[in-house]
């Protein structure tokens, strides 16, 4: 994958690895290749030696600086490790992924590739940078890259996008998994008070300039903070959000909080009452998932696999066409005193930990990676 711990600006991804490694590495010896810079960043990692293959922790690791990164070292960096299986987090990464699979095309991997495109072909994350997406993609269809490649979806949604795409691509789903733990809520909820928070990479695709037009139109008698925590991936849509911030009613206060390591969300989360996140997509949301973990409700868009959420009284998936729905329901959850407040956050605790099975979870990923590995 392109981007890896100690690096976290690249979002889920490196989380779903995370918690997927944790589970899983005392079934599997585990070889993470990837680069030593985060994602929009000049600086290598510190404490880091580059391109030097080593071991922390019972997991493997390979970090590539950016003079070492060629497709000739990638290969030789394979013949090395010999893989029973090659597992790649991305569908659009050129060194992480496209060169692997021109390398397999050209018969010079003999390991069988399962690919996690992460999202990555989804209708709203195609529609940024579309044009070059879809000349490689029709390339990729007219010329088979693809057609030695087995596609790990994460849920039923990222399946439709994958056969959208490759009509007979071979697809097995298996749920993302998460390593965070039930929280009980204890923030308190007066009546026309509402402390919301933003948690994901500030950039288009998760919408925080929506967020932000819908709470320009918070009611006056709602008293609302908005703390964003993310990575400032975009300045150019940064700035356009700050330029919106600029716009809000004296009612609502919004702040960019800087970004939160792994290991401080869920402590820094409960502090509020509830996520909003009206993204364009996610095959997965971890941001949601810890919410709900910690008794947040969620207001997020139907763009992700967390639609029953209001039948559960969790939260609510709103279509992003109503934006109307969306203020409302920022209106009802500031109106909430701190009794009702308890029973959806106890609602949330309980959804989340019928939907997120632990012991499934490893028996799947199990027979994924047994199921396709050489030997």
């Amino acid at each position: 994958m392109h981007w890896y711990l100690p690096g976290t600006k690249a979002g889920g991804p490196v989380r779903s690895v995370f918690s997927m490694i944790n589970l899983l590495k005392s079934y599997f010896d585990f070889y993470i290749i990837t680069s030593n810079k985060d994602l929009g960043s000049y600086r290598e990692y510190e404490g880091i030696n580059p391109n030097t293959l080593f071991e922390k922790e019972g997991v493997n690791y390979f970090y590539f600086n950016e003079v070492h990164n060629t497709a000739d070292n990638l290969l030789a960096l394979l013949n090395k490790i010999n893989p029973a299986l090659i597992y790649l987090n991305s569908f659009w990464s050129f060194t992480f992924s496209i060169n692997i699979i021109r390398l397999k095309n050209k018969k010079l991997i003999a390991a069988p590739i399962l690919l996690a495109p992460r999202g990555m072909l989804s209708k709203g994350a195609l529609s940024l940078k579309s044009f070059k997406k879809n000349v490689y993609l029709i390339s990729a269809k007219i010329f088979g890259w693809y057609k030695h490649v087995h596609f790990h979806a994460t849920n039923k949604q990222e399946e439709q996008d994958i056969k959208a795409r490759f009509r007979s691509a071979k697809i097995t789903i298996v749920s993302n998994v998460n390593s965070g733990t039930i929280i009980k809520n204890s923030t308190l909820k007066n009546t026309g008070e509402l402390k919301l928070f933003f948690l994901s990479r500030i950039s288009e695709v998760k919408n925080l300039h929506f967020a932000l037009e819908l709470l320009k139109e918070t009611p006056a008698d709602i008293f609302v903070t908005y703390h964003i925590y993310g990575n400032l991936e975009d300045q150019d849509y940064w700035s356009r959000c700050n330029d919106i911030i600029k716009q809000l009613p004296k009612n609502v206060t919004a702040v960019y909080k800087g970004e939160l390591a792994f290991n401080e969300v869920q402590k820094s989360i409960a502090n509020y009452h509830a996520l909003l996140l009206p993204t364009l997509n996610e095959n997965f949301g971890h941001s949601i998932v810890e919410s709900l973990l910690t008794g947040c409700t969620v207001i997020i868009s139907d763009q992700t696999p967390w639609n029953d959420l209001e039948n559960n009284n969790a939260g609510y998936a709103i279509a992003l066409n109503n934006k109307q729905k969306f203020i409302e329901t920022i209106t009802l959850l500031g109106k909430l005193n701190q009794d009702e407040f308890l029973q959806k956050s106890n609602a949330a605790n309980s959804y989340i930990s019928s939907k997120i099975q632990v012991d499934k979870s490893i028996n799947l990923y199990k027979n994924l990676f047994n199921g396709f590995a050489k030997n």
